[in-house]
This record gives structure tokens, sequence and C-alpha cells, in this order.
């Protein structure tokens, strides 16, 4: 979905910018090469942005919590 129509900015070029490292909307906006114009966009830019960051951080527990658990069971084997 377009999110930004100034710049052809959509809600995948979002989420791609966060998994390269992107956490706030002008970082969003220099992953594509364009800046706001008008302005209309910030707001729907935010709000994809702070979706995005939520299932990264929580992909992130989540395999942090699967490596604990791997490097438990193989402490286990060992005793």
């Amino acid at each position: 979905m377009y999110i930004c129509s100034c710049n052809g900015l959509t809600d995948h070029d979002v989420s791609a910018a966060v998994e390269a490292g992107a956490t706030r909307p002008v970082e969003v906006y220099a992953a594509r090469k364009c800046r706001a114009q008008c302005g209309n966009c910030v707001k729907g830019v935010v709000c994809i942005l702070r979706e995005a960051l939520k299932q990264r951080n929580a992909s992130a527990a989540a395999m942090t919590a699967m490596e604990l658990a791997a490097q438990q069971d193989g402490a286990r084997a060992v005793a």
C-alpha cells in the first residue's frame, strides 16, 4: 500500500528500512533517498514504523528465548 504519493513510498519500503536498521522516520526516508515533502505521509510512516519495530523486537525476543533453551538443553546433555 502506498504511504506517500509524493515519493512513491510503500509499507514494504518502511518494513525494508526497518530490517536494514531504521528506527526513526527520517531514516526510513533516507533509505529511499527521499524526504517528507507535503508531510501528509508522516503519521502513516510513524504508524507502520512502530508496528515493524514491534514485530522485529518480538522476533528478536523469540530467537533469544530459543537460543537460551538450546543452550540449556546442550548443558544438560553434557552433564
